[in-house]
């Protein structure tokens, strides 16, 4: 089950396979005043299929040494706050490696495991070495979700950077199997052979297959965006389908804004349910990006999610994560 969780985490392009998804796309009035000026869809819907902007983004977010901050908020049953944990601290590079040092930590609750604690409370001083020795410890939390979003953003070791766009062959090695699955899912949401099978559970995920796209409605629109023009381009799951259909799409939405200066994606917000059986499955994912000196980072990311699986503890988790001062030649 843990992978499951996982496969959120490091979400980024998509691959889009079918060309009849040009069939089935609706445009607003805005954009159908532009598709009379010369709009033409196919070109459009070729740059959303062949998008690398967003995985390149997340590229830059470990390849450019910048400040963190982080709060991680665990929920009961009546989603009520029972433990936070905050982080602030800087992600450094030398263009060759990358390595991670909070600075502060501040924790409530019960999210550190007793191990953690002990130490803690051994070493009242709040150095980064403290910190350094509770980030190298195995199970050092009580919960799963902070594992997760620490192997993603905080690993406890240094890790090769590249700006080199990889084929994945070697990009893989010395990951963890959770990560591998992760950028399997993140990094090809909506492709033929992107397929899910975990605990008896199979989840399709190619949106954008012809047998998935019953369930969709897709849009072209357009919005500013914080003061920049951009196309949006949405996948939502129908609001009439069926219980049944319903539990086909794993994908509820998603939303990408396209920067029309240059078509790097800005914005892209993502929503998952699913329920079978004894499985619950809840998650929003929210990634905002910027430009600093030119390059395209990511700036603020936001998950909110709840699972439930038999043999695990079920987890209601909200993690925002907040990245600037970027040092960018």
């Amino acid at each position: 089950m843990k992978k499951i969780l996982f496969l959120f985490l490091f979400l980024s392009q998509f691959a889009f396979s079918q060309e009849q998804i040009v069939k089935s796309v609706l445009l607003d009035s805005v954009t159908v005043t532009g598709v009379k000026d010369g709009f033409d869809v196919d070109e459009f819907i070729h740059y959303v299929k062949s998008d690398t902007t967003f995985y390149m983004a997340f590229k830059h977010l470990r390849y450019y040494a910048h400040k963190y901050e982080s709060e991680l908020n665990i929920f009961n049953k009546k989603e009520e706050t029972i433990d936070v944990l905050k982080k602030w601290g800087t992600h450094f590079s030398d263009g060759r490696n990358a390595w991670v040092v909070d600075d502060s930590i501040f924790d409530k609750g019960k999210i550190f495991s007793r191990k953690a604690v002990r130490i803690l409370r051994k070493n009242t001083d709040s150095t980064s070495s403290v910190y350094a020795q509770i980030s190298k410890l195995k199970n050092k939390y009580r919960y799963y979700t902070p594992e997760a979003f620490d192997e993603v953003f905080f690993p406890i070791d240094t890790i090769g950077v590249s700006l080199k766009m990889s084929d994945g062959k070697n990009e893989n090695e010395g990951e963890s199997q959770n990560m591998r699955d992760a950028k399997t899912v993140g990094f090809s949401i909506g492709d033929d052979d992107t397929e899910q099978k975990k605990g008896g559970m199979s989840v399709k995920l190619a949106v954008f297959d012809i047998s998935m796209q019953q369930y969709y409605n897709y849009k072209i629109d357009t919005i500013n965006y914080k003061g920049r023009d951009c196309y949006t381009f949405s996948v939502e799951a129908k609001e009439d389908l069926s219980k049944k259909d319903l539990g086909e799409a794993l994908i509820r939405k998603i939303v990408s804004y396209f920067d029309k200066e240059n078509f790097n994606v800005i914005y892209r917000k993502y929503i998952f349910s699913y329920r079978h059986w004894l499985i619950d499955l809840d998650m929003q994912v929210i990634v905002n990006m910027d430009y600093f000196n030119g390059k395209h980072i990511p700036t603020d990311i936001y998950y909110k999610g709840f699972w439930n699986v038999p043999f695990f503890k079920a987890e209601r988790a909200e993690f925002k994560l907040k990245l600037w001062d970027y040092k960018v030649d």
